[in-house]
């Protein structure tokens, strides 16, 4: 009888320890879950980090540090840069959120950490790295080559936006290859990190590397070369090799 007393006992004390384990566990399991809404719902609507906001024509510019009049600067040379793209689209929302140290920017873009700017899928947020905006300039944390033109890095990313509105969300994310994105993106960014200069040496030294200046040549070369629209570069299917081969025999 004490034998089975005794066991009794102790499946209640086992059943009582699982339940509070169960418990925790279900607390940490919540708060796992709230935390991660908190984090989607911050990278989706991130404006409530940003103490300052500034609207010029198309564009609508948050930072966490006050704004003077060179940002609209900045804007308009973005904008002089877009608007020579025949896919020019003035409708398209231009949401800019200048973040002010990489830390930050790593927090917000997650896998784009390494990168100048990016766009976030979706609502089309526009994440730019650490910047200067008094000197037109934005940053990434790593030793050379490290910084460009903020607004060039701007009309970049804005050009991902008219390329999503323009030929549908599905294909820019499925079928259009990265070298045309990109290096379209380049193209009507007009400059880069490298120099002209710097990034044909850079290729000739690098032929078979990727890299974005590669790719700014590889579509420049079809629109001024070979007069291709807009529609044709993106339309068209391109033998990759080959066209890089005439790009590199064309310097």
């Amino acid at each position: 009888m004490k034998k089975s007393l005794s066991s009794l006992l102790e499946v209640y004390h086992q059943y009582r320890n699982l339940k509070r384990q169960s418990r925790v566990f279900k607390v940490f399991r919540y708060a796992f879950y709230v935390l991660f809404a908190a984090y989607f719902l911050t990278i989706m609507f991130p404006q409530y980090l940003f103490a300052h906001e500034v609207s010029h024509k198309n564009f609508k510019v948050y930072a966490r540090q006050p704004l003077d009049g060179n940002i609209d600067k900045v804007l308009d040379s973005a904008e002089a840069r877009l608007a020579k793209s025949p896919i020019y689209d003035k409708s398209v929302v231009r949401k800019v959120f200048l973040t002010d140290s990489h830390a930050f920017y790593a927090f917000l873009s997650n896998k784009a950490f390494g990168s100048f700017a990016n766009s976030i899928p979706g609502i089309d947020n526009i994440l730019v790295n650490k910047s200067d905006a008094a000197n037109d300039l934005v940053f990434i944390n790593r030793a050379e080559y490290n910084k460009r033109s903020l607004s060039g890095v701007i009309a970049h990313e804005v050009t991902h936006l008219f390329i999503k509105k323009k030929f549908g969300w599905a294909r820019v994310v499925g079928t259009i290859p990265t070298w045309k994105k990109e290096g379209y993106c380049e193209y009507v960014a007009g400059d880069g990190t490298l120099t002209y200069e710097e990034g044909i040496k850079y290729l000739k030294e690098n032929p078979d590397k990727p890299s974005y200046f590669k790719y700014y040549l590889m579509v420049k070369y079809l629109i001024e070369k070979e007069s291709l629209s807009i529609e044709d570069l993106f339309n068209r299917d391109f033998d990759e090799k080959n066209l890089e081969a005439k790009v590199l025999a064309n310097l």
